[in-house]
């Protein structure tokens, strides 16, 4: 009988280390370059910058508001927290956030190439496979968008509850227990999408642990506190995203239309996945959904589930990577419709696990002779080469508004957020006539919203036409009678023409509609003192 010597052992316990060393330096290269980005004017704002309590930093009454609040149509205090904890240690500054993001996402990159080294791969095998995940270009939009935070905390939290639950499994301590239940609730604090971890821990169960005939009645049970704080969480979020009229309705959204939708997202994401073309940071709902499309994508889905269903007892990790892939998405699908997207890079980052796992320990158990296994390293060297490339690009184009909004309109078309969010960025530049041109193509597009005539108002201001100014606020508050904003504007116009009464109704609404809004205010205490005066010398 042989046993390993001491080093050997020692070095059995470095090497997983070294090869994450390895992957902490390629997930660098492409992502670095974030250090210099700045904020994006969508999400970012309520997120961040904007946000006076996040901004304030970390305290008692912030961490109140943040389990409290549904603002952004979710409930996600860990999330707030976090950034919270930036603002503290480093300002509401862009570099911070994104370098935070950063390494939260080297974090998950290296969990996920310890699952895969759990779940029986080699350590080669599964060095590729987790670089294949990291540095794929579909998880950018979770890293360089500094308000997808809660993708990268979910994620981490995810993946620890998972790696966790497998040593739970085996062990059968309870303080294993308890732990994976905290990291599993640590992921829901940080978004809702980990409410599929039970589902994925019953995965477990079937491969590699088999444990759904031996155990059926201890599996049961030890899920119910997990399914419990799933339903939780799930009511807690549909109380947000109802508040907030975030999810749309069936008559905006046909139910036909979102199944239809589903399966072609399905088939979009695959593609993706081998094929990473064409990404961004929006993709227009399709209101016309081609049948052929519908058709083809029901019919990959029908051909792969078949295959992997046929193969089940000799390869059952291929099903469980299939059945992760389907099951982790299904709440981002778009059967209950939250946004104006047909789909989302963001949502790729966790599910994307199960293709890689699926088709990565394939070909690892497959490819066994020496000459296949070489010649699989050199093809996955030039793949990770072209997706690093891929990743650099990528990044790039966030490093601000304009570029990443251009690069929208230039990859899926004209749509109405990147019109409007263009606008907006140039109108922060200074650059009004330009605001103008986005901001009318994003009202051709939807005549109904407020916000957009009342930005284009500002516009026409910077460059001294009130006429057509005021008439875009009126247009706003016709639109949206509820809004303070073009009230606002409207009383500084009449303040210029010298009409202090009809700038004191405009100031009285204002106010009225938003009484927290302290320049508003200020503005109206100052138009009655000049009202004053000016009754007084007559």
């Amino acid at each position: 009988m042989t046993t390993d010597r001491p080093e050997n052992q020692t070095m059995k316990k470095i090497k997983p280390l070294l090869w994450s060393g390895l992957l902490v330096v390629l997930i660098l290269l492409p992502y670095g370059q974030m250090h210099s980005h700045q904020f994006i004017n969508w999400d970012d704002p309520h997120y961040i910058y904007q946000n006076p309590i996040v901004s304030q930093g970390l305290s008692r009454p912030g961490i109140l508001w943040a389990f409290t609040t549904g603002v952004t149509a979710n409930w996600h205090p860990l999330t707030w927290i976090s950034h919270m904890l930036d603002s503290t240690l480093f300002g509401p500054t862009p570099a911070a956030a994104h370098l935070v993001n950063l390494c939260w996402y080297m974090g998950c990159v290296i969990l996920v190439f310890f699952f895969f080294l759990r779940l029986g791969a080699s350590l080669p095998a599964a060095f590729f496979m987790a670089s294949f995940f990291g540095l794929h270009p579909l998880h950018v939009e979770s890293v360089a968008w500094a308000a997808e935070r809660k993708d990268l905390l979910c994620a981490f939290f995810f993946l620890s509850a998972t790696l966790v639950y497998l040593k739970y499994a085996r062990e059968r301590k309870a303080p294993l227990y308890l732990l994976t239940t905290v990291f599993f609730i640590l992921a829901l604090l940080s978004k809702p999408m980990a409410v599929t971890w039970p589902c994925v821990a019953l995965l477990l169960d079937y491969w590699p642990l088999r444990r759904l005939k031996s155990e059926s009645k201890k599996i049961f049970y030890e899920k119910i506190p997990w399914f419990l704080l799933t339903v939780f969480s799930s009511i807690v979020t549909i109380v947000a995203q109802d508040k907030n009229a975030a999810v749309k309705s069936l008559t905006d959204f046909p139910i036909a239309d979102r199944l239809a939708n589903a399966a072609i997202s399905y088939g979009v994401y695959l593609k993706q996945s081998f094929w990473p073309s064409g990404l961004t940071v929006f993709y227009p709902y399709p209101y016309h959904l081609s049948l052929f499309s519908v058709i083809a994508a029901d019919l990959a889905l029908a051909g792969i589930s078949f295959i992997v269903i046929k193969f089940r007892h000799e390869r059952p990790y291929l099903l469980w990577g299939w059945l992760f892939y389907l099951g982790v998405l299904f709440p981002v699908i778009g059967i209950i419709q939250v946004g104006g997207q047909a789909h989302a890079d963001r949502y790729m980052l966790l599910p994307q696990i199960g293709i890689i796992l699926a088709v990565g320990l394939f070909l690892d158990k497959q490819l066994t002779d020496a000459k296949s296994r070489k010649m699989a390293g050199s093809t996955m060297i030039i793949i990770g080469a072209t997706l690093m490339i891929l990743t650099f690009r990528q990044v790039s184009h966030w490093k601000n508004n304009i570029t990443l909004f251009n690069h929208n309109l230039e990859t899926a078309g004209e749509n109405e957020l990147a019109h409007f969010n263009l606008g907006s960025a140039y109108l922060t530049a200074n650059e009004p006539e330009t605001a103008i041109i986005h901001y009318s193509a994003a009202a051709q597009m939807n005549p109904q919203d407020a916000t957009t005539y009342n930005n284009m108002g500002l516009a026409f201001l910077k460059q001294k036409k009130e006429d057509f100014a005021e008439a875009c606020f009126r247009q706003a508050i016709l639109l949206n009678p509820d809004i303070a904003q073009p009230h606002f504007h409207l009383a500084v116009i009449n303040i210029n023409r010298g009409m202090l009464n009809d700038a004191m109704e405009h100031l009285n609404e204002a106010v009225r509609l938003a009484p927290d809004w302290a320049e508003a205010g200020n503005l109206r205490d100052a138009v009655l003192q000049q009202k004053k005066r000016h009754d007084y010398k007559k």
